[in-house]
């Protein structure tokens, strides 16, 4: 049996009010460790949606300035793409370029209205990682598991 292949989001912005370009970036508390673990075994691939232009190479250095490291097969940013979660396309477009099927792949993201919408609208499994009570489950969207800690993917995957 084949090992399923998983999508992975495990960066986020914060924005500081007094200086938006000094430590407004950081990682969730075990990214990169998670990570680490999981390119052993699976295709990674990142898709995010940004308010700006941003390149992938400009992605690329945020991850390393947060410490994650690029262990991404396949790095989507909706800017470069015209498409942005939930829209079904940009996630079928990283499906294809990992060579995958939607049953082969997990979209785990923390927010429903983008990350878990999209990813079960494509048929993906899904991983709502609760970060604050702001992401409380919905009554229109579900995910598949939800973890409030990122070292929890490693029970369930």
């Amino acid at each position: 049996m084949e090992c399923p292949k998983y999508y992975v989001s495990l960066m986020r912005t914060r924005q500081n009010s007094k200086d938006q370009d000094n430590d407004n970036k950081r990682a969730f508390p075990y990214a990169a460790e998670v990570l680490e673990h999981l390119v052993t075994k699976y295709k990674l691939a990142l898709i995010t949606n940004v308010q700006t232009n941003i390149s992938t190479e400009r992605v690329i250095e945020i991850l390393r300035d947060t410490g994650i490291p690029n262990v991404f097969d396949v790095i989507l940013v909706s800017s470069e793409v015209g498409i942005s979660k939930p829209n079904p396309c940009i996630f079928e477009l990283a499906l294809k370029k990992l060579e995958v099927t939607p049953k082969e792949a997990v979209m785990i993201g923390n927010t429903i209205s983008t990350d878990i919408f999209g990813g079960n609208r494509v048929g993906m499994k899904t991983v709502l990682f609760q970060t604050d009570e702001e992401y409380r489950r919905s009554a229109w969207e579900n995910p598949d598991h939800t973890i409030h800690s990122l070292k929890e993917l490693l029970d369930i995957i």
